[in-house]
C-alpha cells in the first residue's frame, strides 16, 4: 500500500509539473499573439500617416519571426496539452488502484477484526462451559 502511495504521489508530482509547464508555454504563445497583434497596430498607424519601405521590410520580416515564434509555440502547447492529459490519465489510474488497495485493506483489517471476536467468543464459550462443569460437580 505504501509503494502504490509513492508511486500516486510521484505521478500527481510529475502531472503539476505537466500542468506547470503547459501553462508556461500557453502564457508565451498569449505574449506573442499580443506583440504580433501590437505590431500589426503599429504598422496600420505608420501606414496611414507614411511609411518608408526599408520600414515596411522591417515590420513585415519582424512579423514573419514573430509568426514563425507562435506557429512554435502552439505545436509546444499541443504538446504539452498532451503530455498533461496522458499524465492526469496515469494519475486518475493509480488513484483507482489505491482506492481499491484501501478497500482490500479495510475488508482484510474487518475480517480480522470479526476473527478475533469470533474466537474471543469461542475462548470465552470454553471458559463458561469449564466453569459450569466444575460447579456441577
Amino acid at each position: 500500500m505504501t509503494v502504490k502511495q509513492d508511486e500516486k504521489n510521484r505521478l500527481l508530482a510529475q502531472y503539476n509539473e505537466s500542468v506547470q509547464y503547459f501553462e508556461q508555454v500557453g502564457q508565451r504563445l498569449y505574449d506573442k499573439l499580443k506583440q504580433k497583434e501590437e505590431m500589426l497596430e503599429l504598422q496600420a498607424k505608420k501606414l496611414k500617416s507614411g511609411l518608408a519601405v526599408s520600414e515596411i521590410k522591417f515590420f513585415q520580416q519582424a512579423l514573419e519571426s514573430i509568426e514563425a515564434t507562435i506557429a512554435r509555440l502552439q505545436r509546444d502547447v499541443m504538446l504539452a496539452r498532451q503530455q498533461m492529459s496522458m499524465k492526469e490519465l496515469k494519475l486518475q489510474e493509480k488513484n483507482i488502484e489505491c482506492k481499491k488497495y484501501e478497500k482490500l485493506k479495510d475488508k482484510s483489517y474487518t475480517s480480522y477484526l470479526k476473527t478475533q471476536g469470533d474466537a474471543e467468543s469461542k475462548q470465552m464459550d470454553e471458559i463458561s462451559l469449564q466453569q459450569f462443569m466444575l460447579h456441577r460437580n
